[in-house]
């Protein structure tokens, strides 16, 4: 992903989009973290939230060079992570 190779180049192209596409994710957590963890009171682990989205998202564009399902996986992994860690050993504010 970060040459571009199997991507179209140019102005909000392919390549743009998946690059676009992580920053949307990371905005996604940050809001969650602060809306649903710190004032909804829900389990929220923004830290693993983050490894999982940046891994499953950059496996995914990297395996199919499409940024529309690496965002879907990647917004998944968000919230499996997210919720399915907090929910076991909190909400990552205490590491």
């Amino acid at each position: 992903m970060m040459t571009g190779t199997g991507f179209e180049m140019g102005v909000l192209s392919s390549f743009s989009m998946a690059w676009l596409g992580l920053v949307i994710l990371a905005f996604i957590i940050m809001f969650a973290r602060k809306w649903l963890a710190e004032e909804g009171g829900l389990p929220f682990n923004w830290i693993f939230a983050g490894i999982g989205t940046g891994l499953a998202y950059l496996i995914t564009t990297t395996l199919t060079c499409s940024f529309k399902w690496a965002f879907l996986l990647g917004f998944i992994a968000m919230a499996v992570c997210g919720f399915g860690v907090g929910y076991f050993i909190g909400g990552g504010e205490d590491y």
